[in-house]
């Protein structure tokens, strides 16, 4: 939990939410990156590894095949080539 301008917020660590193992490279350190999400009138912080930066997508539905996958509503092709999955940030704040 977090104190965000007066309120109490919960954290959630999507390395743990999607099962992500930690590298050995990896260390736990004593600053996290977070990201506020909002829905409604809850809130929740996500935990993240790092910030990229900011750009417009398309987002394309995963297909008839992966329509229960938690937490994930789609996926986009980035510039660059590479694939990366779009969280459905409604499905992480309980």
């Amino acid at each position: 939990m977090i104190d965000f301008r007066g309120k109490v917020v919960p954290l959630v660590f999507l390395k743990d939410t999607f099962q992500i193992p930690q590298t050995e490279n990896q260390e736990d350190d004593d600053l996290l990156s977070v990201v506020i999400i909002k829905k409604g009138e809850k809130m929740a912080g996500l935990v993240v590894d790092a910030f990229i930066g900011q750009q417009e997508i398309v987002l394309k539905s995963l297909g008839d095949y992966l329509t229960d996958v938690f937490a994930i509503s789609g996926a986009t092709i980035l510039g660059n080539g590479h694939v990366a999955l779009i969280i459905d940030s409604n499905a992480l704040i309980k």
